[in-house]
């Protein structure tokens, strides 16, 4: 998660460090010329991440506010800000989204692709672009986050197996028991992770309040708040809920240019594709059985939408209805009675 950060108190020397699965390069300064920025490599490992944050001290004027950028690589990036906040607090940790990095590595017209340049590359992104400092989540939060993730994970593989089952048949009859009990192990332990998830709730009161609020919308159920919940944190930091649409990547992108090109407009999809997953299985539900939505999803369609898109709005509006139960406290109460 990130948080806002007010210019006064932004870093004014930038690391940036490139990931990889057992090591990690790290550059030295942001605002100097790129071929000038050292680099060095240290492992991936909690003793890797003390030592880098000494060097970054020993190589920083005393006094200086510094600050470090990495891109968002799965688990890699939030294991080493984990660590560094652990070590330092102060430490402003910034964790990029990979389109918007990338999309600045490629300005600089670079001909070679290496871990030493992207650090290089990164460290100048810092410099240049300030981004928002990450805030560790909550124990609660980051446990009830894997839940949800290892949940939806089996679930994609249990449909893969099924479909392979079903595909046609198989000429060993082995292979389809063995199939078979593949997707019978997998409904076990999804069915384990839902109970873990329903406990988890009950031990922790104050998420477990948030998701029951959630649910009072009709068309969320429990795996969608509680993927909401996991990979967004509280809705209620986000102070308008543009902040909060744009963040999950729902917000609309418009593609237009002179009079000739009008390109249809679509979700900018530039934030969490798990949330945008979750959103698209409830605005599904939602125009059916939420009368609100339902007329809203109809409208849209009556005045020449295609569905896609209609059904894209429903999603940022269940989103933004979300937070406003949160901000209210008050469970969701329909507009329109359904017939």
């Amino acid at each position: 998660m990130t948080r806002g950060t007010s210019a006064p108190t932004l870093p004014v020397h930038w690391a940036g460090a490139d990931l990889a699965k057992a090591s990690l390069d790290l550059a030295l300064w942001g605002h100097e010329d790129l071929p000038r920025r050292r680099v060095r490599s240290f492992p991936r490992t909690q003793s890797g991440a003390a030592e880098l944050l000494a060097w970054m001290k020993s190589e920083a004027p005393e006094g200086t506010r510094f600050g470090l950028a990495m891109e968002s690589t799965g688990a890699f990036a939030e294991e080493l800000a984990t660590w560094l906040s652990g070590l330092d607090p102060e430490l402003h940790l910034a964790i990029v989204n990979p389109i918007q990095s990338h999309a600045y590595i490629r300005s600089l017209g670079l001909r070679n692709k290496t871990d030493n340049l992207d650090a290089r590359a990164l460290a100048g992104f810092g410099s240049e672009r300030r981004p928002r400092a990450w805030e560790k989540p909550s124990l609660a939060l980051a446990e009830l986050k894997d839940l949800a993730r290892i949940r939806a994970d089996l679930v994609d593989a249990r449909v893969a197996m099924r479909l392979r089952l079903k595909d046609h048949p198989r000429a060993a009859k082995g292979a389809t028991r063995a199939l078979e009990q593949v997707i019978k192990t997998f409904d076990q332990q999804i069915g384990k992770l839902e109970a873990a998830i329903r406990a988890h709730m009950k031990h922790h009161e104050a998420l477990g309040a948030q998701v029951k609020r959630l649910t009072s919308i009709k068309g969320v159920g429990l795996i969608t708040a509680v993927t909401i919940v996991g990979e967004l944190g509280d809705l209620r930091r986000f102070i308008r809920s543009r902040q909060l649409t744009a963040f999950a990547g729902v917000s609309p992108r418009k593609k237009e240019s002179g009079i000739s090109v009008r390109g249809t407009t679509r979700l900018c999809k530039q934030g969490n594709a798990r949330v945008r997953a979750a959103l698209y299985m409830a605005a599904m539900s939602a125009v059916r059985s939420n009368p609100d939505l339902a007329d809203t999803y109809a409208s849209l369609l009556r005045r020449g939408l295609h569905w896609r898109a209609a059904l894209g709005a429903v999603m940022r509006k269940l989103l933004v209805l979300m937070r406003a139960v949160l901000k209210a406290e008050h469970d969701w109460v329909p507009k329109i009675q359904a017939a």
